[in-house]
């Protein structure tokens, strides 16, 4: 039975080299805490590369089950092309804690949702019971959605921490957090979308094998044909 799994944001701290191409990808699981709607809830595993990573999910429309395995790009924060990203062609109009709303471009949205990703609170600690609300916020970040405009992730149970993105979203590095899409990118029936940022002992290991990747089809292209 599938159960809704949403794209992801990873943030680390540091310094984080900008990744780009393409990567495989097995979903490996949720932690097990929920929302108060009963929702998996990030923070979730996935191996990249065979890699062990902590993504974010930032996509409610789509699902993934553990196991799956597909094709995904990487696309940096700090590369200015959301092209190859879910909702890189969307704005969205926000309430701001002064009651009015404002519109917000893509790459803004995202940052917020990077910045809700590092609020995250470990199990056991003060803040872990604001795990759910902060993942209903970045639900809701990107809904309605031009993917699936007929789902509609939880309401989160306050405006607080949509209003605490809103003020610190520019304080992040966007260098530090990587969007993972799988390729496909439009249409329903997508795997869902998640944002991250490797530590920086994996960071090297993902490098090399997004590197050898892409070594590997320019070596198809430039081989001749064979007769």
């Amino acid at each position: 039975m599938k159960s809704p799994l949403f794209v992801s944001l990873l943030a680390a701290a540091g310094a984080i080299p900008m990744l780009a191409g393409t990567v495989n990808v097995t979903f490996s699981g949720a932690n097990g805490q929920t929302d108060s709607s009963g929702y998996l809830i990030s923070p979730y595993t996935a191996t990249l590369n065979g890699v062990s990573t902590t993504i974010y999910c930032d996509d409610f429309a789509n699902e993934v089950t553990n196991g799956e395995s597909w094709t995904a790009n990487v696309t940096n924060m700090a590369s200015g092309n959301l092209s190859n990203t879910r909702y890189g062609a969307d704005s969205d109009s926000l309430l701001t804690q002064g009651g009015t709303d404002q519109s917000f471009n893509a790459l803004q949205v995202y940052e917020m949702a990077a910045w809700l990703t590092t609020q995250f609170a470990p199990s056991g600690s003060t803040g872990y019971a604001n795990n759910g609300a902060i993942q209903d916020t970045i639900w809701d970040l990107f809904n309605p959605n031009t993917e699936n405009p007929n789902v509609h992730p939880p309401t989160p149970s306050s405006n607080t921490w949509l209003f605490a993105a809103e003020q610190n979203y520019s304080k992040i590095n966007p260098a530090n957090f990587n969007i993972l899409t799988n390729t496909g990118v439009q249409g329903t029936g997508q795997e869902q979308e998640f944002i991250f940022a490797p530590e920086p002992g994996s960071l090297v290991m993902l490098g090399i094998g997004i590197a050898a990747m892409a070594f590997g089809s320019l070596r198809k292209r430039l081989l001749p044909a064979k007769s």
